[in-house]
């Protein structure tokens, strides 16, 4: 009597996503790149970047979109989304829309994955909070 061995193999069509929160991205970026890689995380959330400006930075592997306070601001809050350098073409478009809110448009096999990265205000932060949910 024989057995068969089935071999188990990984859905090409499965993204990894996941969240961070790293309180910082100063000088992390290549960091938190190779943690992300042995993770192999496609597309990952960063919260509480404290990153200035709004922008995207193509490193080796990934792809990172930040937003964060006006320069002239102490850093605080920010938000970001790495994505690998593989999906580059599949991303349909992308919008800084607050220092707290990033969204990712991803074009898919049918259709399109809208994604939001959010950092909501801390506790007790009363106006802020009720200024980002207006926004979100």
């Amino acid at each position: 009597m024989t057995t068969k061995v089935r071999k188990r193999t990984i859905n090409p069509g499965l993204m990894k996503i996941g969240i961070w929160n790293i309180r910082g991205l100063y000088d992390k970026e290549k960091l938190l790149q190779e943690e992300l890689k042995k993770g192999n995380v496609d597309i990952a959330v960063i919260p509480e970047t404290k990153k200035k400006l709004k922008g995207s930075q193509e490193l080796d592997e990934y792809i990172l979109l930040y937003s964060g306070v006006p320069a002239n601001k102490r850093a605080a809050a920010g938000i970001a989304i790495m994505i690998k350098v593989k999906f580059k073409k599949r991303m349909h478009s992308y919008m800084f829309v607050t220092e707290r809110i990033l969204q990712l448009r991803y074009k898919l096999q049918r259709g399109y994955l809208t994604l939001l990265a959010v950092y909501a205000p801390e506790k007790g932060k009363t106006e802020q909070t009720e200024e980002f949910y207006e926004t979100l």
